[in-house]
């Protein structure tokens, strides 16, 4: 009998339930039924009918919606961010040599495809988790990747217990550094990406008129504050487009957020072949 994609994210979650904490009262967790989430204070939490769980205390409202994480799914598996995910899985696989489990979160991790590739190539021992804010991409990665954990929470109180975790990827998304430590374990490793300068600079000197975007301030500070043996690397090269992908490139990035169409129409015109990928991978080991 084949399985409801709800069940496989079940038994998943049913097995790794002792790694929750209960976004309410802090307490421990158990799958009920494979389809609650309950705490030991009887807070309850229901699976969806694919399998995932919303432990956002409250309901928040982001600017990603259906079709930018449909768009995303797209250019991920284009091929487009394939370099940057070959570092990041041999960094992973790296660190988790030496364990004989391991748990994966991926904070921000969208519509689920960077966690899913990444797990596609590691060992089957390897438990991944995939939480985000926005219901959106949490409610494709359930369809789409059956098998892993996914949830709605919020990073601001990451609802797992103390000391857990093996590893967090943090790609091209906010971080909250204080829960990331509290949920890794000693000697966990913490990986960030973030957009080095020459980052999609094709679209941006159309959508900033040569303005200089916001971005973190000083992401190695950062991490520097909160983990030891913090390394940096930068991975960069041209990926070719066509027309389609650029326009579906066009949709996915922030970049394009509040531009007016005169600018997106502008863009499509010009008839980008390559685009320039520039990023920063920052890593550190937890204290």
């Amino acid at each position: 009998m084949t399985l409801s994609k709800k069940i496989i994210n079940a038994q998943v979650m049913e097995k790794n339930a002792h790694l929750f904490s209960c976004p309410i009262c802090s307490s421990g967790m158990e799958l009920r039924d494979k389809s609650q989430l309950v705490c030991s204070n009887h807070h309850s939490f229901d699976l969806s009918r694919h399998g995932y769980v919303n432990l956002a205390p409250q309901a928040h409202t982001t600017k990603y919606d259906k079709a930018l994480f449909e768009a995303r799914k797209t250019i991920i598996e284009s091929g487009f961010f394939n370099d940057l995910l070959n570092y990041i899985t041999e960094t992973v696989s790296a660190q988790l040599a030496s364990r004989k489990e391991g748990v994966i979160v991926d904070a921000g991790c969208g519509e689920g495809s960077h966690l899913a590739m990444l797990l596609s190539q590691l060992a089957e021992d390897v438990t991944g988790i995939g939480i985000d804010l926005a219901k959106e991409g949490i409610a494709v990665s359930a369809r789409e990747y059956p098998g892993h954990i996914w949830a709605v929470a919020d990073l601001a109180k990451c609802p797992f217990q103390d000391g857990e975790i093996d590893a967090i990827l943090n790609i091209l998304s906010p971080a909250n550094y204080a829960e990331f430590t509290r949920i890794l374990k000693p000697g966990g490793l913490f990986l960030k990406v973030v957009p080095a300068s020459g980052y999609l600079k094709e679209l941006r000197h159309v959508f900033y008129d040569d303005e200089k975007e916001q971005q973190e301030t000083e992401p190695v500070a950062r991490v520097a504050a909160f983990f030891e043996t913090v390394k940096t690397t930068r991975i960069t090269y041209d990926f070719p487009l066509d027309n389609e992908l650029l326009a579906t490139l066009i949709r996915m990035t922030p970049l394009t957020w509040g531009a007016s169409d005169d600018k997106i129409e502008k863009a499509l015109r010009m008839n980008i072949s390559t685009i320039t990928i520039d990023f920063e991978v920052i890593t550190g080991i937890n204290k």
